[in-house]
């Protein structure tokens, strides 16, 4: 198995690790067939019901009025149509995996761990494989190409993940070396800053399909803000600082908060005061605001503290051209 093996033949913990990532969603839904049924999966254990206060939502969102049963926490097994389940489970894995690709290179550098980028490519090709599967088993559960077609064309939110399925294929084609060899590793690197439009496509028809209930998709939006907050930093080289970090992790929370109430003003005229407020209501469970803010918080002081332990080596001079 070369693909799991550095350049020197050694077996690639970072690689083998991304494997069983990448099929950890797979023996979960094997595993739900196997049972007799599907329930919701909620990995990050934030969408009990009631999650952000009374007034704000149906169960998941703090009270009757907004959100969709069966979306937070476990439901009954499903009966009518399990396909859809399957659908829409694999599509949440497929953005995860993307955020978890993206993150790769953040970790890295915050816990100096050059190696882990041998684990990027496994992530990256695993979530174009989701997207494939779940393009495909759409695909069947119209059960016409011309219907899926035609829905695609008219329905805004098929539209916009049809061009980041495209996109992702397209990155998933390339990721090889013989690709980067015939592109040159310049344009390469330029076709590949696509991952970004893709990955948000991907959230905004995640959260386009989601309807009500936009719990998860928010939370995963946060994390991509972070992750591309993190970026911009790194640019101007304070992308390790400790108290950047934790500026950062509560600029990520605060634009969180924001986004969701934005998105709930938007899409059904909810006063976003009381969105908001509802993230000041611990009475049933945190809103993604404080997740995607305490994680940031998490990563600053565990980076902070390996960092001190295997600091980074110090940036080499620049030597002067005659």
């Amino acid at each position: 198995m070369h693909f799991l093996r550095e350049r020197n033949g050694r077996l690639s913990p970072e690689k083998i690790v991304a494997l069983l990532i990448v099929l950890y969603p797979l023996a979960l839904l094997i595993a739900r067939a196997l049972s007799g049924g599907f329930t919701t999966l909620e990995p990050f254990g934030i969408g009990a019901p009631g999650a952000g206060g009374p007034g704000l939502g149906a169960p998941g969102l703090g009270g009757p009025g907004l959100g969709t049963p069966g979306l937070d926490g476990p439901g009954p097994a499903l009966s009518a149509r399990p396909l859809v389940e399957v659908i829409r489970v694999i599509g949440d894995w497929t953005i995860r995996l993307l955020l978890i690709t993206l993150a790769i290179t953040p970790a890295r550098r915050l816990f100096n761990w050059p190696k882990l980028l041998a684990a990027r490519r496994t992530l990256g090709v695993g979530a174009a494989f989701y997207i494939a599967v779940h393009f495909s088993f759409y695909l069947i559960d119209t059960g016409s190409l011309t219907t899926a077609a035609r829905e695609i064309v008219l329905r805004i939110y098929l539209t916009i993940g049809f061009v980041a399925l495209v996109g992702l294929m397209v990155l998933a084609a390339t990721s090889w070396d013989g690709a980067i060899r015939r592109l040159g590793a310049e344009r390469w690197a330029r076709l590949h800053m696509l991952v970004y439009p893709i990955v948000a496509l991907g959230l905004l028809h995640f959260f386009m399909q989601q309807k009500l209930d936009v719990t998860e998709p928010t939370l995963m939006a946060g994390f991509f803000l972070w992750l591309m907050g993190w970026r911009l930093m790194q640019r101007a080289g304070r992308g390790t600082g400790f108290v950047n970090l934790v500026a950062l992790a509560l600029l990520a929370g605060l634009a969180t908060a924001l986004l969701e109430a934005g998105w709930y003003l938007a899409a059904t005229g909810v006063d976003p005061v009381r969105v908001l407020a509802a993230n000041l209501d611990f009475g049933y469970s945190l809103r993604p605001a404080w997740w995607v803010a305490a994680t940031g918080l998490a990563i600053a002081v565990a980076s902070s503290v390996v960092l001190r332990w295997r600091p980074l080596p110090a940036p080499r001079a620049r030597t002067a051209r005659a």
